[in-house]
């Protein structure tokens, strides 16, 4: 496949920025144990993780995360602090895509 026939389906920009992230599995049991990460992109429907260890995480499973911007990062992303839900959409080596859940909160900067 050449990059030519590549559709973009994201309804977003991503902006390339590595943002500390928490993830912690949604279990039936209860929760799981909180991974910290970093972002490789955001955008406002979901992130890319990368350098995680995806051995327990596989596609459609749901956790919870806690994304903060840096202030200095602040003026690039609309906002500070994202909490709430994301479906595992991708996991493969070392990186997991995610898909915010529509009711993730989504702090906003005050100027």
């Amino acid at each position: 496949m050449r990059a030519s026939d590549f559709v973009e389906k994201r309804r977003s920009k991503r902006l390339g920025l590595s943002l500390p992230i928490k993830l912690r599995l949604l279990t039936d049991t209860g929760k799981g144990e909180t991974i910290e990460a970093f972002t490789s992109n955001v955008s406002y429907e979901g992130a890319l993780i990368s350098d995680i260890n995806t051995k327990n995480i596989k596609p459609n499973d749901s956790l919870h995360i806690t994304l903060s911007v840096p202030r200095d990062e602040a003026r690039d992303f609309p906002f500070s602090r994202i909490v709430g839900n994301a479906r595992v959409v991708r996991a493969e080596m070392e990186t997991c895509g995610l898909e915010f859940s529509e009711d993730v909160s989504r702090l906003c900067i005050a100027n």
